[in-house]
Parts: C-alpha cells; sequence; structure tokens
C-alpha cells in the first residue's frame, strides 16, 4: 500500500463506517500513521496504524465501538491507539516521538486533523529517545540470552527489533535539527552521517529483515548492531536542549 491509497483501503473504510454507525458524532477524527502513511509499508509485512480521537472514552463509547474493532482486530490489524481531545492534548508531553512522527506523516481519513499545530519540547523529545534507547537495549539484551543458541531466533530477534530503533533515530534526528527521510533506511543512515557511527551494522539488519540471508554470522552481526546502539544512545545523552527548551 502506498500512502495515497489509505483512506481507501476497504479495512478502513469498513471501520470508519462502523464506528460512525456504532458512535455518530462522538466519533472525531481517524488518522492513518506509520508506514502506510509514509509510503514505505512492506506488503505482507507492515501494519496499518490508525489513531482514533473519540468526543470521550467512556465504557458506553467503548462498548459501542467494541464490535467494529473487533473486525478490525480480527483482519490482523493492531488495535488503534485511541484519545479523547483532552488526553490528546495531555499526552503530548509523554509520547513526543510518537506525535512528531504522526504529525509529519498522516493521512486523515475521517473527521478533522488532530494534531494540526502541534508543538513538541526539544527537552521532552530527547528525555523520551534516551529512556526508550535504554529499555528496547534491555529487551534487545534478553532476547539475545533467550535466542543466541538458534539462528532462527536470532534473526527474528534482530529483523524485529530494526523498525523500533529506527523510530527512536526519527526522533534523534529532529533533536539534530532535521527533518526525517520517509524511509527507516534512510532515517538511520541519516542518523549515522550526523553523529559519525557506522551505518553498516545497521544496513546489514535491514537487509535481514527485505529476506536476505546474512553476509556475516548472526553472532557478529548482533555484536555490532548492538555496539553502534549503545553508540547511538550515547550521542542522545550528550545532546543539550536549548535553554528555553525549544520545541519541533
Amino acid at each position: 500500500m502506498v500512502a495515497d491509497g489509505v483512506g481507501t483501503n476497504r479495512l478502513v473504510v469498513r471501520l470508519v463506517d462502523g464506528l460512525r454507525d456504532a458512535i455518530g458524532e462522538r466519533l472525531v477524527s481517524v488518522v492513518v500513521f506509520g508506514s502506510a502513511a509514509r509510503g514505505d509499508a512492506l506488503p505482507g509485512a507492515s501494519d496499518l496504524n490508525l489513531m482514533l480521537v473519540l468526543a470521550d472514552l467512556e465504557p458506553t463509547t467503548l462498548d459501542a465501538a467494541a464490535p467494529s474493532l473487533k473486525r478490525w482486530l480480527r483482519s490482523g490489524q493492531p488495535m488503534p491507539t485511541m484519545f479523547s481531545r483532552a488526553t490528546l492534548a495531555d499526552s503530548v508531553d509523554v509520547f513526543p516521538i510518537e506525535f512528531l512522527e504522526i504529525a509529519e506523516h498522516r493521512v486523515v481519513v475521517a473527521g478533522d486533523d488532530p494534531l494540526a499545530g502541534l508543538e513538541v519540547s526539544a527537552g521532552d523529545l530527547r528525555l523520551q529517545c534516551e529512556r526508550e534507547l535504554r529499555e528496547k537495549l534491555m529487551r534487545l539484551r534478553a532476547g539475545y540470552i533467550a535466542g543466541r543458541d538458534s539462528k532462527r531466533e536470532l534473526r527474528r530477534l534482530l529483523v524485529e527489533s530494526y523498525p523500533s530503533f529506527a523510530a527512536i533515530l526519527r526522533g534523534g534526528l529532529r533533536l539534530l535539527g532535521e527533518l526525517p527521510p520517509a524511509s527507516s533506511r534512510e532515517v538511520v543512515g541519516a542518523f549515522c552521517q550526523r553523529t559519525g557511527l557506522d551505518p553498516r551494522p545497521f544496513e546489514a539488519v535491514a537487509e535481514l529483515r527485505r529476506g536476505a540471508a546474512p553476509a556475516a554470522d548472526l553472532h557478529s552481526a548482533f555484536a555490532a548492531y548492538y555496539q553502534e546502539l549503545m553508540r547511538t544512545v550515547e550521542a542522545i545523552d550528550r545532546f543539550t536542549p536549548p535553554p528555553d527548551g525549544g520545541s519541533k
């Protein structure tokens, strides 16, 4: 799927129609974000990521919306991210990476644009980048210990971790004053260029994600990838936000 087609995707249309029938004007906005909105979705591998803004998140509204959302889940798609207008405004400082990514690449398929005029503090963005890098590195270490004796599990660990780290590096580029490119590979390459990291371990994992055979032993590939991710944390940790906190 490409970005131009997300608004007419049959699954999206069916969900929007079902929610309109079920909750009416309580459906404020439906936004497609992620790889489908950027136009770099992998056929058969990438999810359709949606943000729903509802008038409220009361149990009665959730009950009414549930049948349509369950049909969406049965189609193999992830649960949409749901906000009310109030919780959306209160969440920007907690999830700046996600909101900036959605704001940069989004397709509003129903209702108003909930992210028009979004501003994010550079300090909040730096904090989330570092926190999520450290948390995902902890998971990566745990996954390596659990799966290091299986080539299949080690490959899966590398492949599945790549999009999560690339998403954080999008935030890292914004901290450095750059508008991130659309594709994850270009994002990683640009971040490496700006910070002096070696792009080759990331590129090797990106090739695995595309189905290529590993060019080197998977344990060596993991070690090189892990080393550059540790250096990534150091690069983010050294960033100093502007005195006024800045905004993006």
